[in-house]
Parts: structure tokens; C-alpha cells; sequence
């Protein structure tokens, strides 16, 4: 029985990290289905809205909770991975539920289950903890009595956990390479993958993208009868501009200057935040106030700027290559003095095009180590980056306290990114130390 928030943080930890055998992996919807169903299918007791995409996606949808939110609808928002706590993943729009109700949700998700085994040839019996971390979700926002919930994807999207969903509509955020052993190594597997949360008759946001992705999106939609927006034909000059305090951001929609300043920063942002503003207005939810909740919104490791003994620390989670150029942009408008960058990625990522795009920018680049959530391999981005700029000052250094340690001992402006798993590592350091 879980009784405190500290026992809740380790809940989802006892089941299996993944399935293990790339034969199970077809079943996976199967899976899902099996295990909602034994939890009444608590789903289906709201709208959903469903986001996939390489990158920007967790912010997208916190702006289009934001806008729900500001329309007078009660809005869960799904997100995933986490950097403080597990209840990051499922909030009110952003803002935590009661210690009480997340507690109540979990008893009862472990009461249900306790006798639930999924049969032979889908894999491990027991579900796995994306599938408990989902699960948990809709039970969650069904309980808290949510009229709506934003559900951000895992990983790919036709075979995803929550890709068990009747979407009110589906957003699709900018296709990279990414996750390559799995989603496939061209632009075009992967948004293939995506490309399959679409469903018939449910209309369909899509982000700017390259002509490769666009055309998978296109084919999928007019296989499936979907109607399908994309925003470079109806959203047009989208400007902004990093400042210390936000992003100014201003683009044309139906003819409308819109401006906005914009709590998360990068250029990226403003993409996002338009993009979740054209499905809110086609579906017919834009409001003043929701665009206020909108510039408000804020999550952890996304550009977060902090001062430290006097130096600029920002903690980012840029592991493609257009965020990492959005994030060294806007972190070179604001950079000072001696610049440092501490840098790691999981594998599968475009190492060796997001290391030519961050490094030139530092004088000094500490590689360090995701942690023990996701592999990296930092010894082999040294080589990569060494044999690209063999001028630069380029280390590594496992240790992550260390790695900290070492880049404020020397520098004015820090700059921690790559993977999510290396921001959250970092923040936690941060915070434990007190700094």
C-alpha cells in the first residue's frame, strides 16, 4: 500500500523496464488493451488529445493543456520522462493534483492489478512500468474528474502504450533522427512510426517539418481520411527573441498579428506554442485567458536558466539537431564571459551532427554520462568531437558532480544539454547541493 510520496516515487520502478524481446513487440497495443480493460477502461472518460513527434512534443502539449485549461476545461496533461518527481508525468494541466489523490489512484491501480497476468506470447505477464505509468495516468485524471486530458507519446507511436487512444486530435511535432535502432535510420521510418496515432476522421496539427516527413504525413492522412493542418500554410513570420525573462513571439494566424512573451525560451518554443494555438483555435478553444495560461507555462529542463556562485547555468534537453541549434541560439543571446558545455547523449541520437552545431560555441566542453536510466557512450562523443574540432578543449568526465563542479570552477555561463536523463541528473545534483 502506498502511503507517502516517497514510496510513490519507487512504485513504478518494480516492473519490468521494457519487454526485452523484439519478438513481443507487435503485441504491444494488445497488451495495453488487455490491462485498460481490466481497469474499466478509464480512457474513455474524457477527451484526449494525443502528441507525437522527435522533439518539442512534451512542450506542445503542456501549451495546448494551458489553452484547454484557459477555456474552462479541467485537463490532465501525460508527459514523460520525469526530473524532479514522478508526479511531473500527470498533472492538472502543469500544476500537481493533491498528495491525496495520487496516492488513493495508485492503491487502487495496485488493487486492480494485483491478480492481473497478460497471457502467453505477449511477453512478461506482468505490465510493464511505461504501461503502469500510463495506465496510472488515465485512472488519475478519471478520478480527479478531468473533462480532458493532453497525452504526450513515448517513444515512436504506432506501437506506444498510448497509442490505445480515441483521439479528439492529434498534434505532430518536428521529425529527426532519433531512437534510430528502433524507429527505424531514415526521416522517413521514423515519422512512419509516428504516423500512426493518426485516425480516420480525427483532425490531424502538424509542425513544420522536412519534405521527407511532410510527405509520410500527407500519404497517411489521405490513406486514412484524415484531415491534416500544417502550420507553414496557415501560420506565417513567426518571430522571436530570446531575452533574459522569456521569449518575445509574435506570427500571423487568419490575419491576426498575434504577440506573446513566452515563459520557456528558444526559438523552438515559439514554433510550439503556435503550433498548439492553430489546433486550439480549428477546434474551437482559444481564449484570451487560455492564452495567458499559455505564456505562463513552464517546465523543468526546458531552457531553465539559473545563477549559481554568480555564473548563468541553463539546463536544456536539446538531443536533436534543430533543438540543439534553437538552444545554442538562445543561449548565445545570453551567454557571458567564459563559456562552458556539458554534454551527453543516449544512444541512437545524431551524435556527430549535434556535436558540430554545440561545441563550436565553448571554450570548454565536459562530456559526462546520462546516468544509469538510458546507455551513453562518452568516450566515444570525445573521439567524434576531437576529431571534428581537434582544437578545442574537449574532457570527460564521468562524474556528474564532478563534471559540475569543474565547469563552474572555471566558467561565467554554463550550458547543460543533450539528453533529459543528463538534465535531470544535473538539477538533482543542483538541488542536494543547495546551490
Amino acid at each position: 500500500m502506498v502511503k507517502t510520496i516517497e514510496e510513490l516515487e519507487t512504485l513504478f520502478d518494480a516492473y519490468s523496464p521494457s519487454l526485452g524481446s523484439e519478438a513481443v513487440r507487435p503485441n504491444r497495443l494488445e497488451r495495453m488493451e488487455r490491462l485498460l480493460s481490466a481497469l474499466g477502461n478509464p480512457e474513455r472518460s474524457y477527451r484526449c488529445y494525443h502528441i507525437a513527434g522527435s522533439k518539442g512534443k512534451g512542450s506542445t502539449a503542456a501549451y495546448l493543456a494551458a489553452l484547454l485549461t484557459g477555456s474552462g476545461r479541467k485537463t490532465g496533461l501525460y508527459l514523460s520522462p520525469h526530473m524532479y518527481t514522478v508526479r511531473e508525468r500527470f498533472t492538472l494541466s502543469s500544476r500537481f493534483f493533491s498528495d491525496s489523490l495520487y496516492m488513493e489512484t495508485a492503491n487502487e491501480l495496485l488493487e486492480r492489478t494485483a491478480a492481473f497476468a497478460l497471457p502467453e506470447g505477449l511477453g512478461s505477464s506482468r505490465p510493464t512500468t511505461f504501461e503502469m505509468y500510463t495506465a496510472y495516468a488515465y485512472m488519475l485524471f478519471r478520478n480527479a474528474g478531468c473533462t480532458d486530458a493532453v497525452i504526450e507519446t513515448g517513444l515512436g507511436g504506432r506501437l506506444d502504450a498510448t497509442n490505445t487512444l480515441s483521439p479528439e486530435a492529434v498534434i505532430l511535432t518536428p521529425i529527426e533522427k532519433e531512437h534510430t535502432a528502433i524507429l527505424g535510420d531514415t526521416i522517413e521510418k521514423i515519422a512512419t512510426e509516428k504516423a500512426k496515432i493518426m485516425r480516420k476522421g480525427v483532425p490531424t496539427f502538424v509542425s513544420k517539418e522536412s519534405n521527407d516527413a511532410r510527405s509520410v504525413f500527407e500519404k497517411e492522412a489521405e490513406d486514412i481520411a484524415a484531415p491534416i493542418t500544417f502550420i507553414e500554410d496557415e501560420i506565417n513570420d513567426i518571430q522571436s527573441e530570446t531575452m533574459e525573462n522569456g521569449e518575445n513571439v509574435s506570427f500571423t494566424l487568419d490575419g491576426e498579428r498575434i504577440h506573446l512573451k513566452l515563459a520557456m525560451t528558444t526559438k523552438a518554443m515559439a514554433e510550439n506554442a503556435a503550433l498548439a494555438m492553430l489546433a486550439a483555435k480549428r477546434l474551437g478553444f482559444l481564449t484570451g485567458r487560455g492564452i495567458e495560461e499559455l505564456e505562463r507555462t513552464a517546465l523543468p529542463g526546458r531552457f531553465e536558466k539559473l545563477t549559481i556562485d554568480g555564473a548563468l547555468v541553463v539546463v536544456d534537453s536539446a538531443h536533436t539537431v534543430n533543438s540543439a541549434s534553437a538552444s545554442i541560439d538562445a543561449f548565445n543571446t545570453i551567454a557571458h564571459g567564459k563559456k562552458t558545455l556539458i554534454y551527453s547523449s543516449v544512444l541512437g541520437k545524431d551524435i556527430e551532427h549535434i556535436v558540430s552545431i554545440l561545441f563550436p560555441s565553448f571554450d570548454k566542453i565536459i562530456i559526462s554520462t546520462t546516468g544509469e536510466y538510458r546507455k551513453s557512450d562518452p568516450d566515444e562523443i570525445e573521439r567524434i568531437g576531437k576529431d571534428l574540432f581537434p582544437d578545442l578543449d574537449i574532457t570527460v568526465e564521468k562524474d556528474r558532480d564532478r563534471a559540475l563542479e569543474a565547469a563552474l570552477h572555471s566558467s561565467s555561463s554554463i550550458l547543460i544539454t543533450g539528453s533529459f536523463y543528463l538534465a535531470s541528473g544535473m538539477k538533482r545534483i543542483i538541488e542536494k547541493e543547495g546551490l
